[in-house]
């Protein structure tokens, strides 16, 4: 899950590179107008899925929360780092 958001975006770049013959730097600049908003919506759609099991009642809550905190941070970290690196 965590490393999806990056292999999007160089896969997206590698694709502009081979077909458009694009040079680096601009394959880049164009797989980022791209993929942005998938991108935005996969870190939205994770949390949204995980961010409820953190309040769960009871002795599942209890075993559940830092799962659940450790995903949404992991993917949100993730979603970062695609869109800036």
């Amino acid at each position: 899950i965590v490393v999806d958001d990056a292999i999007i975006v160089i896969e997206n770049v590698e694709r502009l590179m081979s077909q458009e013959g694009l040079s680096p730097r601009e394959a880049s600049f164009k797989a980022m107008e791209e993929v942005t908003g998938p991108v935005i919506a996969i870190v939205l759609v994770l949390s949204a899925v995980f961010i409820p099991v953190a309040f769960l009642g009871g002795l599942s809550g209890q075993m559940y929360q830092q799962f659940a905190i450790t995903i949404v941070v992991s993917v949100i970290i993730s979603g970062v780092v695609a869109l800036t690196l």
